[in-house]
């Protein structure tokens, strides 16, 4: 026998049973009616996540390798094709305007968590940092260091979740800290009620009398505790749905 008639029954033989490995392989495994599968209700395409989430049903979910994380607010979308780029900053002529707008923009997003964010004022107008959160329903943090920015940061915003035992009217004694530090004012959506807050250092607080009546424990009031509703500058509609 010839190397080469060797080499060939050698190479033959190995398809051979390649051929016959994989038609066991296969074959075994689509007689198998009960394998793993994901149920089509918990599928993690974008609109099963929304049916099926009571948290953000608006928003766009962050489900990496299959494992649901988290949902963000819409980013905005992409320029078609060939399309030349626009200037994506949206100018507003007071800070109230702007602010109005982005709590709107957060609440038909989102009931459920804080977001925040800054205002800053450029040339043209008033402009908006995009919306920061942490996914937490009494808590956000974000970006306020003036050289973060191209412009001047001029006052933050943020919204107050509608909870249940929770002071959603009120800037709370971290949000009169923050603004006192910065020497910014503030704003605050309160989501049970659709009113937003203004408050700059200086305005003052409510007094015991009146925070005994919002419902402020008296032990808080010994320790020094500050809280203002600030004032009023606008409203937007909202549901008033109370959130565990």
């Amino acid at each position: 026998m010839t190397p080469y008639f060797r080499s060939f029954l050698a190479v033959t033989a190995l398809l051979v049973a390649g051929f016959v490995l994989g038609t066991a392989l296969f074959g075994c495994a689509s007689a198998q009616p009960n394998l793993p599968h994901r149920n089509p209700a918990e599928s993690f395409d974008q609109s099963n996540l929304k049916r099926f989430d009571s948290g953000c049903p608006s928003a766009v979910f962050v489900a990496p390798n299959g494992e649901l994380q988290q949902c963000e607010m819409y980013q905005d979308k992409q320029k078609p094709a060939g399309e030349a780029p626009k200037d994506e900053l949206r100018y507003f002529p007071s800070m109230d305007a702007a602010a109005l707008y982005v709590v709107t923009q957060i609440y038909a997003r989102s009931h459920y968590y804080e977001y925040g964010g800054i205002i800053a004022r450029s040339p043209k107008g008033f402009v908006i940092s995009a919306p920061s959160t942490q996914h937490h329903g009494m808590d956000v943090s974000f970006e306020e260091d003036p050289e973060s920015f191209e412009f001047p940061v001029v006052a933050t915003y943020h919204v107050h979740p509608c909870l249940k035992n929770a002071f959603s009217s009120v800037f709370s004694p971290q949000d009169l800290a923050g603004s006192r530090v910065t020497k910014t004012p503030g704003y605050v959506l309160d989501e049970c009620t659709g009113d937003l807050h203004y408050w700059a250092p200086g305005d003052g607080y409510l007094d015991g009398d009146a925070m005994l009546k919002l419902g402020v424990n008296p032990i808080a009031l010994m320790t020094g505790v500050q809280l203002s509703p600030g004032k009023i500058v606008g409203k937007i509609a909202v549901d008033g749905t109370v959130l565990n």
